[in-house]
């Protein structure tokens, strides 16, 4: 008979459509501290959802092309990872 050892059980959320094993905290671009990473989505899928950084009340940089930088309404809804 199989053995449960809890200590070593894990869940593979990749393997579950529609999960994550990522958790992300919803905001408005104000709220988040200058200099904090925040993404556009909660998607976890890095290829389409990348990091940006918070420069100041308006301006974000790709942290992908840290020399492009995008203007950012302060009401704008962002992610946050937990």
């Amino acid at each position: 008979m199989p053995q449960n050892d809890p200590a070593t059980d894990t869940i593979n959320y990749a393997g579950i459509p529609g999960t994550s094993s990522v958790d992300f905290d919803k905001l408005l671009y104000e709220e988040i501290e200058e200099g904090d990473l925040f993404w556009f989505s909660d998607s976890s899928n890095s290829d389409i959802n990348h990091a940006f950084r918070k420069i100041d009340g308006s301006t974000a940089s790709n942290t992908r092309t840290e020399q492009i930088t995008e203007s950012i309404g302060h009401r704008t809804i962002v992610y946050q990872k937990i």
